[in-house]
């Protein structure tokens, strides 16, 4: 079963297949949440301690959560959660560790501009190759997750691309409005 979702899941991020092609399995939705759990908190931990991490990787679940159920709650194919869900936790896991690279090259200049927003551009070394490493890896990511929006919503894959920014946006709000409530959410 592991080469068969491996094989699904490199078919969906090369954008020959969709959702509907893995299986619909609880066991596998588990699996897929935990690795991008752990991914998540890996990119996290570069920038930030291990609570603010966790809890910043668990609320990324929970809000992809409630926006794919609502979306397709809305499309009326609330069948289509499991499979869904499984894409897009695998995909971002892949696109997470692939990303790990250019984001540990960028951990300097990240923990610079965290600890000092105000910083002028001038005064960061910023590594070129790993910035634009981590800029088409993101935009890759977006591209896929506009892939499995537009399979599993049945729209085009222009709203796919509004959906998936949509949730980009949506998770960054959320992010930031309680990490100003709360202090470092």
């Amino acid at each position: 079963m592991f080469n068969a979702v491996a094989s699904r899941i490199t078919q969906i991020m090369l954008l020959k297949a969709g959702p509907q092609d893995l299986p619909t399995s609880p066991n596998l939705l588990q699996l897929a949440t935990a690795l991008f759990l752990a991914t998540a908190i890996a990119r996290l931990l570069l920038v930030s301690d291990l609570t603010v991490a966790l809890v910043q990787s668990a609320l990324s679940i929970v809000i992809l959560a409630v926006f794919v159920r609502a979306l397709l709650n809305w499309k009326r194919t609330p069948e289509r959660f499991v499979q869904t869900m499984t894409a897009l936790f695998l995909t971002s896991a892949v696109i997470g560790l692939l990303l790990l690279l250019p984001l540990d090259a960028l951990q300097p200049l990240l923990k610079a501009l965290t600890e000092n927003p105000d910083i002028s551009p001038e005064q960061l070394e910023i590594p070129a190759m790993a910035m634009y490493a981590w800029a088409g890896l993101s935009i890759w990511g977006l591209v896929i997750s506009a892939h499995i929006y537009r399979h599993a919503l049945d729209i085009s894959f222009g709203f796919g691309v509004c959906v998936a920014l949509l949730y980009e946006i949506l998770l960054i709000f959320i992010v930031g409005f309680l990490s100003r409530l709360f202090g470092a959410v």
